[in-house]
């Protein structure tokens, strides 16, 4: 990441959440109770690419001035260094969100980008604001013919604005049909609109929370995402746009279809080749889980070939 002067001045009254909580007085308990002279704590931030100056932190923590959204990298590395919770500072940022970066990197993760923003307009929404995962768990199960029979999505998220809906894209395999691909809601959520492509075999949904949320509440939902396609899958990945989190992907194979070889790869865009891959065991006979924490932006996922 190029060298940032990420600070703004702010009115005197920082942001705070419903405890009454400010982000100087979070980030200096932090610091302090890490016991890191701010030099040592611009040391880590910089190894991790996160480039920010000892008076910029110092600043910070004493409330002179505070960051903006333009800065939630260096502020979810902050929260690693400092080994506190994911989220813990990022949803003391001004409320203000710079959906442009977001979208930004969205657009940087695959090619099929442009055509969840064509979908997401066509369903008309206003948008469904702005959450952060703090954690997002899968498992898909895998029938006797190699297809995906369901996928099951555990999502815990936090709001970093006002935010009463979520969206979920999903990609079939190639040349499926996207209208056999459906989510079905199973707690905390119940569906909105959904659109599809069929060149792309894209579906995007809306999935409308059960209850408004309030900046910097948390919420956990599960959906189930079904494909009646009946096609063979080989890979499953998934796009992280956001930094922090934990990611969980566990595939449970059939008995009598089990793949001949695993591997986990990490790719800085779907269309790209791998920057990493290595092979991973089945366990317990027919199972294979991959665990991607405080996430960087990027494509991970699981690719197997069959016996």
């Amino acid at each position: 990441m190029e060298h940032m002067r990420d600070d703004e001045s702010l009115p005197t009254d920082p942001s705070r959440d419903p405890t009454g909580a400010t982000f100087a007085r979070v980030l200096h308990e932090a610091i302090s109770a890490r016991g890191l002279a701010l030099n040592r704590l611009r040391d880590h931030l910089a190894a991790r690419g996160q480039h920010v100056g000892v008076s910029t932190l110092s600043y910070w923590q004493n409330g002179e001035r505070h960051p903006t959204t333009r800065s939630l990298p260096v502020i979810q590395a902050l929260e690693e260094v400092l080994g506190i919770p994911v989220g813990t500072l990022t949803t003391l940022l001004p409320a203000e969100v710079d959906r442009t970066d977001r979208q930004s990197r969205f657009m940087a993760a695959t090619d099929y980008a442009e055509t969840v923003e064509r979908l997401v307009r066509e369903m008309g929404t206003s948008g469904p604001g702005h959450t952060i995962n703090l954690s997002v768990i899968e498992r898909l199960s895998i029938g006797r013919n190699g297809a995906m029979e369901s996928k099951t999505v555990h999502q815990v998220v936090r709001a970093l604005d006002d935010v009463d809906r979520l969206l979920v894209t999903y990609q079939g395999e190639a040349g499926c049909d996207a209208e056999l691909l459906t989510v079905v809601p199973v707690s905390g959520c119940r569906l909105g609109r959904s659109r599809t492509d069929k060149d792309a075999g894209l579906l995007v949904s809306e999935i409308l929370l059960n209850r408004q949320l309030r900046r910097h509440e948390s919420h956990v939902l599960q959906y189930l995402i079904k494909d009646a396609n009946a096609l063979t899958m080989n890979e499953h990945y998934r796009l992280h746009i956001q930094h922090g989190g934990i990611h969980v992907a566990e595939i449970e194979f059939h008995p009598d279809r089990l793949p001949a070889h695993v591997e986990e790869f990490y790719r800085r865009r779907l269309e790209e080749p791998d920057v990493r891959r290595r092979p991973v065991e089945l366990h317990d006979g027919n199972l294979v889980h991959l665990v991607t924490e405080q996430l960087v932006p990027g494509v991970s996922g699981l690719a197997w070939t069959w016996e």
